[in-house]
C-alpha cells in the first residue's frame, strides 16, 4: 500500500512541476523576457507618464516602449520637475501594471501642449528621440518618472502604442529544469506502481499430500517435514525505505524552492514614495552661471526685453533702471565672468525651487553673490538678487550626501526680520535706531545713501521739504531663501527707498543725467520722487549677525505737483 502512495504522489508532483513549467513557457517564451498588451494613447494626448515605481517585481529590469509614426522623445527625471511640468496638460498616467496582462491607464485632462516643449527642459537626467523610443531600467535602483511626448512641440501622441517588458533570465533554464524534475517524478511514480503490482497479496500455494502407515499416522519423513529456514531481511525492504526517502527528499527540495531567493524577478507589492530632489545636481550651478553671463552681456548690448528670460525679482528692475542710465551717460555695461562658482540649495518637493552662488571672478576684493529661483518647471533658472560682497563674507555652504544644503534654523528668521527694521530706521532718518539683535555694517553702503540724501537738505540750494520712507522689499520673500553655513546661516534681503523733494514753483533744478534717464513722466511740477533700492547680504555665526551692501542703486523718478 506504500508503494502505491508513493506512486500517487510522485504522480502529483510531476502533473504539478510540469503545469508550472508550461505556464512559464508560455508567458517568457525561450528568450526570457514577458511583455504587457500594447495600448494606444488617445487622441488629443500629450505625454505618457510611468512611475517606475509602479512594476510590481523586483530583482530584474523592466523596458517601457512606445513606436508611432512620427518622431517621439522619451525622458526620465525626478517626479517633482515632471509632475509640476504636466499639471494642467492633458496626459496619460500609467495606474498599474501585469505581465502579460494589460496596463492600466488614466486619462488626464489639460491644455493640448505645454507652455515650453519637453525636449527644452534641462532637468532630464536622460533623454531620446525617434519613431521607436525605449527606456530600459533597473527595478532595484531608485526610481524616475518616465515621459513619453512628441518630438514636435505642436503635435499630441495620437496614435501611438505603448507596452511594457520585463527581463525574467533563468526562467527558460528553470522551466527546462522543472521538465526533468517532472520526468523524474513521472518515472518514480512508474517505478513505485509496478514494484506494488509485483508484490500484491497472492492465494499460498497447495501442498502435496505426504504418505501414512495406514493408520492415519505418519511415520515417514519428509522434505517437508524438516523446519524453515530462519528468513534474513531481504534487500527489497532496503531498496524500498531507499525510494520512500528520496521520495520524500525531491517532494521536500520542491516544496522549498518556492522559498529561496531565486534569481529571477520576484513579485512585489509597488511603494509609491513621494519624490523629492535637491535644486542643484553637479554641474547645474556652473552651467548656470557660464549660460547667464553669456546671455546678460548679449541683452545688455541688444533689445533689454530679453531681461524678463533671465533675471527676476528685484534685480529685474534694477538692472533695467542701469541700462538706462548707461545709455543716457553713454557708457557700456557688461557682464562679469567667473574662474569659480560654489553653490547650493536644499531639497525640495515641489516648485518653486532656488539656490543662492557666489561667484569669484578671479581678481578684485569683491565676490558676487546671487539668488536664483525657479518657479516652474516649465520656466528656466532666474537670477532674483544679486550684489558684489568682500572675499571675506562668502561663507562655507555644506551639502549633505544626497547633494542638497540644509535650511537655515528658524531663529535666523527674527536675525533678518531685525535687520530690515534697523536699516529700514537709519536710511530714514540717517541715526541707527536701537535693535534686540546687534548688527555689524563693514561697508558704506547705507551711510552713503543718507550722504546722497542729505545734500538735498543742505547748503545754499537746500531744498524747502525733503522726506524718505524706506521699507523691505517684499514681493519676493528674499529672508526666507535662507541657508545654513558652516558657522550659521546667510540669506538676502532689500530695503527699497523713496525720496521727497520739495521745491518752489518757479524754482528750476537739474537732479542730474541718471535721475532725468530714469524719468517715468514728462518732468512737470514741483515735486520730486526718486526711488532707490538697497540689497544686502545677511550672515551671522553665532551672536555675530553682519550685514554686506555692495551700492545702492536709483530704480525710477518722476515729479508732480505739491
Amino acid at each position: 500500500m506504500l508503494r502505491l502512495i508513493l506512486a500517487a504522489v510522485c504522480a502529483v508532483i510531476g502533473l504539478a512541476v510540469t503545469a508550472l513549467a508550461v505556464s512559464a513557457v508560455a508567458v517568457t517564451g525561450t528568450d526570457d523576457v514577458t511583455e504587457t498588451e500594447p495600448f494606444t494613447v488617445a487622441d488629443g494626448t500629450y505625454a505618457v507618464v510611468l512611475d517606475e515605481q509602479q512594476v510590481p517585481y523586483e530583482g530584474s529590469t523592466a523596458a517601457i516602449t512606445a513606436e508611432s509614426d512620427t518622431e517621439l522623445f522619451i525622458g526620465t527625471a525626478s517626479g517633482v520637475d515632471t509632475e509640476n511640468y504636466l499639471t494642467g496638460v492633458a496626459h496619460e498616467t500609467i495606474t498599474g501594471v501585469e505581465f502579460p496582462g494589460v496596463l492600466s491607464h488614466r486619462s488626464v485632462p489639460g491644455e493640448p501642449q505645454p507652455v515650453t516643449p519637453a525636449a527644452t527642459r534641462d532637468w532630464w537626467l536622460a533623454s531620446d528621440t525617434g519613431t521607436a523610443v525605449s527606456h530600459r531600467f533597473d527595478l532595484d535602483a531608485a526610481p524616475q518618472m518616465v515621459v513619453i511626448a512628441p518630438a514636435d512641440p505642436d503635435a499630441t501622441l495620437d496614435g501611438t502604442t505603448v507596452r511594457l517588458s520585463m527581463d525574467v533570465e533563468g526562467v527558460f533554464g528553470f522551466s527546462l529544469l522543472g521538465f526533468a524534475v517532472a520526468v523524474l517524478a513521472f518515472g518514480l511514480a512508474v517505478f513505485f506502481l509496478l514494484r506494488w503490482w509485483n508484490t500484491r497479496l497472492r492465494p499460498p500455494p497447495k501442498l502435496p499430500k505426504r504418505k501414512g502407515t495406514g493408520d492415519g499416522r505418519g511415520t515417514g519423513k519428509g522434505s517437508g517435514d524438516r523446519p524453515a529456514p530462519a528468513r534474513r531481511p531481504g534487500k527489497g525492504s532496503g531498496r524500498l525505505g531507499g525510494t520512500a526517502a528520496g521520495a520524500s527528499a525531491m517532494a521536500l527540495v520542491l516544496s522549498g524552492c518556492s522559498q529561496l531567493p531565486l534569481p529571477i524577478a520576484q513579485p512585489a507589492e509597488p511603494e509609491l514614495t513621494p519624490y523629492e530632489r535637491p535644486a542643484l545636481r553637479p554641474g547645474d550651478a556652473g552651467t548656470f552661471m557660464t549660460d547667464y553671463t553669456e546671455a546678460l552681456d548679449a541683452t545688455l548690448a541688444g533689445d533689454q526685453e530679453e531681461l524678463d528670460g533671465i533675471q527676476t525679482g528685484p534685480l529685474l528692475g534694477r538692472t533695467r533702471a542701469e541700462v538706462l542710465i548707461a545709455r543716457a551717460e553713454e557708457q557700456t555695461l557688461s557682464a562679469v565672468a567667473f574662474t569659480e562658482v560654489v553653490a547650493g540649495g536644499p531639497m525640495f518637493d515641489e516648485y518653486p525651487m532656488w539656490f543662492i552662488g557666489f561667484g569669484d571672478p578671479g581678481e578684485g576684493e569683491s565676490v558676487q553673490a546671487m539668488l536664483v529661483t525657479r518657479e516652474s518647471a516649465a520656466e528656466d533658472w532666474k537670477a532674483a538678487q544679486s550684489l558684489f560682497v568682500p572675499r571675506e563674507a562668502v561663507p562655507t555652504l555644506l551639502a549633505g550626501g544626497d547633494g542638497a544644503v540644509p535650511l537655515a534654523p528658524d531663529a535666523h528668521q527674527d536675525v533678518a526680520a531685525a535687520a530690515a527694521a534697523q536699516l529700514d530706521g537709519f536710511l530714514e532718518t540717517g541715526t541707527l535706531p536701537e535693535s534686540p539683535v546687534e548688527f555689524a555694517y563693514p561697508t558704506d553702503t547705507f551711510s552713503s545713501f543718507r550722504e546722497y540724501v542729505d545734500q538735498f537738505s543742505e547748503g545754499d540750494n537746500a531744498f524747502e521739504d525733503v522726506g524718505v520712507t524706506c521699507e523691505p522689499y517684499t514681493e519676493v520673500p528674499l529672508s526666507t531663501y535662507a541657508l545654513e553655513t558652516e558657522a550659521g546661516a546667510v540669506s538676502f534681503g532689500e530695503v527699497q527707498c523713496t525720496i521727497t523733494l520739495s521745491v518752489p514753483g518757479d524754482f528750476s533744478i537739474d537732479m542730474g543725467t541718471a535721475v532725468e534717464a530714469v524719468m517715468t513722466n514728462d518732468g512737470g511740477g514741483n515735486t520730486v520722487q526718486i526711488d532707490a533700492s538697497l540689497p544686502y547680504l545677511l550672515t551671522s555665526a553665532g551672536a555675530e549677525n553682519t550685514v554686506y551692501g555692495s551700492d545702492w542703486f536709483l530704480l525710477s523718478s518722476q515729479t508732480s505737483e505739491d
